[in-house]
């Protein structure tokens, strides 16, 4: 590979190779109803994106102890996988598309997510994510590393395949990945546009972009 040249990609998952965002609200939505009266108003909403289950748990239950806030958790998860199968949710094609084209070209790719280890399992065996990741370069369920908008996910990630953050580039899809993937140091930064962004405040921390643009400018995206 030339000198200079992108040589690793990270993505995040939810909300950027898999459109999950109204799987997500609802679940999130039927358990802060259960738990606290009420749910979520769009802006409270969009400010956990991005954030792991614990926190989110924390915010619908703040007094919680920490088994009730696993079982919080785990509640939620299970309404969410069940979602997902009852409504055939998939990864998107042109994502899967640019994911091919880039290890052709021989440029690693990654995932840095703040999904849980039980999603992430079943996002493993459900979707075939062993068909276009190495499983060791599926860096999720990590609660030893801080949460985004920390820079430390994918600090870990980029460290993880032995590269130094101005040969990576991202893709998120939510404000605090953006800046998490920033603050790492990557070459390039991009916001994919999906279902629920925030489009006026991620536009303000990287380019807005579709996996259409990105799968036919990848010699561009991959300079």
């Amino acid at each position: 590979m030339e000198k200079g040249k992108v040589k690793c990609v990270i993505f995040d998952f939810n909300g950027t190779l898999f459109f999950d965002y109204n799987e997500n609200k609802d679940a999130w939505n039927i358990v802060a109803l259960k738990h606290r009266g009420s749910e979520f108003g769009e802006e409270e909403y969009l400010s956990m994106m991005g954030k792991t289950d614990r926190r989110c748990a924390e915010y619908i239950k703040r007094d919680g102890t920490d088994q009730e806030l696993d079982a919080l958790s785990e509640e939620k998860e299970d309404i969410y996988l069940r979602l997902l199968v009852e409504r055939n949710i998939r990864l998107e094609k042109d994502a899967v598309s640019f994911i091919e084209e880039c290890k052709r070209r021989g440029v690693r790719v990654m995932i840095a997510s703040s999904a849980p280890k039980m999603n992430m399992d079943w996002y493993i065996k459900n979707l075939n994510l062993g068909d276009y990741f190495d499983i060791c370069d599926i860096v999720a369920g990590r609660d030893d590393i801080p949460s985004k908008p920390a820079p430390d996910i994918y600090i870990y990630t980029q460290r993880l395949g032995g590269f130094e953050g101005e040969e990576c580039i991202a893709f998120e899809d939510a404000p605090g990945g953006l800046k998490s993937a920033l603050g790492a140091g990557f070459k390039r930064v991009y916001a994919i546009k999906s279902p629920g962004m925030n489009l006026e405040e991620t536009g303000k921390l990287a380019p807005l972009v579709d996996w259409k643009w990105a799968l036919e400018n990848i010699d561009k995206v991959l300079a």
